[in-house]
């Protein structure tokens, strides 16, 4: 039997979908950990057969959402087809890879509902609870993240010029799952980090590869950035001990299915990462995770907004009762 993800891709992309309208609502949210200011935010709707099925688009600016809007959301294709069909018309009307991933979500969603089914059902697997890390960026200082997440596990963005005490003092923590080099640093500085966090993934480290001085350091490397589609994973100068799998990144769930059962099949570990979504997009992405990669250091936290607390359980126990893709409305 062909892994989850290859069978997953394969049962979505051959789901029918008919769509009868289209609507899209930009907004921000207010969000504590979010370095700028309210989160700029999108959730398209697709509507057809008395259901509907939502997306929501993960640009960084108001500008982009906007014209989301304006621009592309008049133009997505009605009717009758294939989930894979549909996005495939979608990507000939915008290359935006996280216009495309918004679009193709709210399809997959309202396929779904349209089916009376999910993901889960879909591939007669359970979903099971999530492993995941809380993420923070080069901004936050390394020890006011731990004290802030104080119990669950984190993935932070590293700067090389911790001193050695901070970095002892993260160390000692015993929980950094993940360090995010975001392509920087070099090849000292990338063995000083993992000498001292051994167990942790070292993510995107700099192009220095095959140039450390043990093997150990390469079981340790995985690759987020690199990655925009399937195939940039056999461009990879060196196989990654894991990839971390971003449908918004990729263009899509479909394109990060295919990653995932690139890697799966070459014996790479897998994990889910957010790009900082705020609707929709989370419990996708959660559930995504619950039938992937339940054990791995997943960017999927429960989400702070203001005015309420994240509820952050050991691991997260995703229910998807309903049809759909997701715990979306």
């Amino acid at each position: 039997m062909p892994p989850a993800a290859e069978r997953l891709r394969a049962l979505l992309a051959a789901l029918p979908v008919v769509i009868d309208d289209v609507a899209c609502a930009v907004g921000a949210v207010d969000v504590p950990s979010y370095p700028d200011g309210p989160r700029p935010t999108s959730v398209v709707t697709l509507a057809g057969r008395g259901a509907r099925g939502v997306g929501e688009h993960v640009g960084w600016t108001a500008a982009v959402h906007a014209r989301f809007r304006d621009e592309t959301v008049p133009r997505v294709p009605a009717g009758g087809w294939t989930v894979e069909t549909w996005s495939a018309a979608v990507a000939e009307r915008t290359a935006d890879p996280y216009e495309r991933a918004a679009l193709e979500a709210a399809a997959i969603d309202l396929a779904l509902r349209q089916a009376g089914t999910t993901c889960a059902a879909l591939l007669g697997a359970r979903l099971r609870p999530v492993r995941y890390v809380v993420s923070f960026g080069i901004e936050v200082d390394p020890l006011t993240a731990l004290a802030r997440e104080s119990r669950g596990e984190c993935k932070i963005d590293v700067d090389a010029a911790w001193s050695d005490e901070v970095l002892a003092a993260v160390a000692s923590s015993g929980r950094v799952a993940v360090v995010d080099w975001k392509t920087g640093g070099e090849t000292a500085e990338h063995e000083r980090l993992h000498q001292a966090l051994p167990s942790a993934l070292i993510e995107d480290p700099g192009a220095a590869a095959g140039a450390w001085s043990t093997s150990a350091f390469a079981e340790r490397v995985s690759a987020d950035g690199w990655l925009a589609r399937a195939a940039d994973l056999d461009a990879l100068p060196r196989a990654p001990a894991a990839v971390n799998v971003k449908p918004g990144r990729m263009g899509g769930v479909l394109e990060a299915l295919a990653l995932a059962a690139r890697a799966e099949a070459r014996g790479i570990a897998t994990y889910v990462g957010g790009m900082f979504e705020v609707g929709p997009g989370r419990s996708q992405i959660q559930v995504l995770a619950a039938l992937l990669s339940p054990d791995g250091p997943n960017d999927v936290a429960p989400l702070a907004v203001a005015g309420r607390e994240a509820s952050r359980p050991q691991r997260l126990e995703i229910a998807d009762a309903a049809p759909g893709f997701g715990a979306t409305a």
